[in-house]
Parts: structure tokens; sequence; C-alpha cells
């Protein structure tokens, strides 16, 4: 039996590896230890891997299972212009997807075909069609979901399930990882049903159980079947149950994860007096992001003379052709930076006094956690499940919380609620100006070590393993 040393935050301190039984046993300092496997793990995704909040959760997990020593496969969907950024032995199956704007990515020859993992790779193959969103509105171009027709669907099946076959033939996985509880998933399960496969909620997959019809059925029976499925936080969980009539057993709240090498306080810029406050606001320029209320309000921030003069950068993508047309003509104290790299966000994080989010629905969102420890407060929409599941898991949580409006669907705001939004977002950034004129604010540094992607990485593995 050999020891190893596997250095992991402040709470793993070793793994020592028995080759005659080959296991791994992971001590932790303030837990009883845990045996996993050696493992081989694929993930699988059929978005881009390195955009959007739940891109960011697989990549980060397929990083941590790397400090781990998994050997690990992706099959994701991306365009053949896009590059894809694991760690070293990470192989990935890529599903290319066709641009809706040309039939061919500019500087992409179709007839010369392309490389991944040093293989070369038939672009002529790709899917006739833009990615699939989970979302109806992506920060690229992307088809939705109940826009696809019978043959899109047979399409897609038929990519997907080729890509996951051959990963599936060469990596000889102990567990799958899928990602979103909805068509991909269900069809590995289905076509793979003696593997062991988990899926990972991340709130729009139920979003589009609701909306979209017809592959309601096609999805709910194959969920269901899922050796486990994990949900960000207590109340979606509680959903995943109700929309997939699942076992409770084997559905556990997962939580989210960060990444402390990159969003923390070591390099923070403070602001100088005399200089304007610095908001900021990052995610998909989007009207379910609440976007158009956040101007509003800041709008009639702006023309409170009790208010300091202040500064917003806005990062993130946008396909809204009305709020483009809004970008393109900002007032003065607003800047839209589009959409930038996780390193440049965290640049940006610790530039900030105050981080926004006034979004309308979100699974569990990431950026409130990474805004937390690059020492911005947050301003957010009180979102179902996320302030029970932060303060249980942050310590000193500062995040100031609006109230969600009155909605007609699932992400859009009656007429009434909309207004009354308006008037707490308002109301909730004066507060926190006032907060930072008066050095009430920031406040103590908000404790998030233990929410670490290393340390949802071992939970993952603690709660496949019961």
């Amino acid at each position: 039996m050999g020891i190893i040393p596997f250095q992991r935050n402040y709470f793993i301190k070793f793994m020592v590896f028995n080759s005659s039984e080959n296991y791994v046993n992971i001590f932790h300092f303030d837990r009883f230890p845990c045996y996993y496997c050696v493992m081989k793990i694929l993930s699988i995704t059929a978005q881009k891997p390195h955009s959007t909040g739940s891109g960011t959760y697989l990549t980060e997990l397929v990083k941590a299972f790397g400090r781990m020593g998994f050997e690990q496969a992706v099959v994701c969907g991306i365009y053949p212009d896009d590059e894809v950024d694991f760690p070293e032995g990470v192989v990935c199956y890529p599903v290319f997807f066709t641009k809706s704007d040309s039939k061919a990515p500019a500087g992409i020859d179709l007839f010369a075909p392309c490389k991944v993992n040093d293989s070369p790779v038939s672009l002529l193959s790709a899917l006739p069609f833009p990615i699939v969103g989970m979302s109806d509105i992506m920060p690229y171009g992307s088809t939705r979901y109940r826009e696809m027709t019978p043959g899109m669907i047979s399409q897609f099946e038929e990519a997907f399930m080729d890509a996951a076959g051959r990963a599936i033939d060469e990596l000889d996985p102990d567990l799958i990882i899928c990602h979103h509880l909805f068509l991909l998933t269900a069809l590995v399960k289905k076509h793979f049903p003696y593997r062991r496969v988990i899926g990972i909620s991340h709130g729009t997959d139920l979003r589009q159980m609701i909306n979209c019809d017809g592959l309601r059925e096609m999805v709910r029976p194959y969920i269901a079947k899922l050796d486990k499925a994990l949900a960000l936080h207590g109340d979606q969980r509680g959903q995943i149950i109700d929309i997939f009539g699942m076992d409770p057993s084997k559905v556990s709240v997962i939580g989210s994860g960060y990444n402390s090498r990159l969003f923390n306080t070591d390099e923070r810029i403070e602001r100088m007096p005399g200089e304007p406050l610095r908001i900021c606001y990052a995610g998909k320029i989007s009207r379910p992001k609440g976007v158009p209320e956040l101007m509003t309000a800041l709008a009639r921030l702006a023309d409170d003379s009790d208010t300091p003069p202040f500064k917003l950068m806005m990062a993130g993508g946008c396909q809204d052709e009305v709020l483009m047309d809004a970008l393109d003509g900002l007032p003065g104290y607003a800047e839209w930076l589009g959409q930038i790299p996780q390193p440049a966000l965290a640049e940006l994080l610790r530039r900030s006094d105050i981080f926004v989010l006034p979004s309308y629905f979100e699974g569990l969102p990431l950026v409130l956690i990474e805004a937390m420890a690059a020492g911005a407060v947050p301003v957010s929409t009180d979102l179902p499940g996320v302030k029970d599941w932060i303060d249980a898991n942050v310590t000193g949580p500062n995040v100031i919380y609006v109230p969600m409006p009155e909605m007609k669907s699932i992400d859009e705001p009656t007429d009434a609620g909309r207004d009354a939004f308006v008037n707490n977002l308002y109301t909730a950034l004066k507060d926190a100006a006032a907060g930072f004129e008066t050095g009430r604010l920031p406040g103590p540094l908000p404790g998030t070590a233990s929410i670490t992607w290393d340390g949802l990485a071992c939970r993952l593995l603690d709660i496949c393993n019961k």
C-alpha cells in the first residue's frame, strides 16, 4: 500500500492507494473515510462545455476528477470552430452542429477535416441546425427544443448516440454523468440501460419539461430509471420527484461549487475615494434575466440626487435584437463588455463593489458564490431554494435579496409584478449604495471554502456510493 500526497483545500489530507484491492481511500479531517474505486468517468452534455453555468459546472467537475487521478472522456455539442479546453488526457467526443448564419463557419473548409484529440473529424457529418439550447435564449446561436421536428430529434439521437457509443466502447466508464434531466440524458439511459448513469439538474431542464409537450413523454420514463438524480437545492429536489415520478431515495441535493483558485480577493482592487460606485452584472443579456428591469431601476438611481455616482459594467452574450439595440445606446454610466472568459469575470468581480443578479429563473447561480468570494456584495432576486442553500453552505453570506415578483409564467412576470420588481430592485440598490457610503458595507468576507469544486466532486462520489 502506498501513500499519494493529495492536497484538496481544507478537508482532504491524503489518499492511500491499495494496488491489490484497487481502491483509493480518501481521508477527511472532519468526517469518516470514504472509499472510491479508481474510476473512469464519462461526462455528457448536449451543449458547449465552456459556456453558461451548466457548462462551467461540467468543466470544473472534469478538472476536479482529473486532480483525483481519474480517467475521463466528454461528449458535448459544439460548432466546428469552437475550442475545447479540458485537462490533459481527457478525450473529447464532439457532436458538431451548424451555425444558423452560414453553412460553413468563417475560415473553416468543410472538405478539410479538422482534428479532435489528434484524429481527423469530418465536418460534413455536422447536424444541419444550431446547437439545441437548454435555455430558450442562449449566449450563442441555438435551436429551441420545442421547435425540433421529428426528423431533427432523430438526427440528434443518431449523432449523440454514435458519439456516446464510441466513448463507452473506448473508455468503458464506471460512471456516466449526464448534465440536464432532459432529452439527451433520457436517450443515454434508453440506449445504455445497464450502464450506471446519473443526471444533474441545472433548473432549465425542469422548465423544458413544462414547456415541451412533444418531448415530455419521451423523456420522463427514462429519467425515472436513472441510477441517481442530483438537484442543486432542496426545492429543486422536490420538483424532480414530482415531475419525473422518481423514487425519493434516488434524488439527492448536490449543490454547486466555485473555483477558489480563480475567484478570490488575492488581487482585489478597492475603490479609491471619490471614484464612482462599481456595479456589475454577468450573465446572458436577456429578458428572463431581468436585464430590462435592471436598466429601468438604474435609470431611476442615476436620477436620484441622494445616490452617489456609479458605473455599471455588463458582461454576457446577447441574442435579443431589441436588447442589442439598447446596448448600442447605453447611458454614460453603463458599459457592455460582451461575453468574457472566466479569468476576466474574476477580475471584473474583484473590481466591483456590488454584483446584481435580477433574474426571474435560475437553478443555483454560481456567480453569486463567485461574487462573494471575490469581495463583491450581491444584490439578487430571492430565487426559490437559493437562499436556503446559501445560508446552509456559506458562512456569513451578505446577499441582499429582492422579492420575487408575481409571475405569469416560469420566467416572465405580470405587468404589475414587473413594476413592483423594478421598485424593489431600485430600493435594494439604493440601500446598498448607501451602505458603501456609510461604511456599513461590504462587511466581513463571507466564508465559501466548503463549496469548492473539489468538495463538490467528493460529495458527488459520496452520493453515488450510497
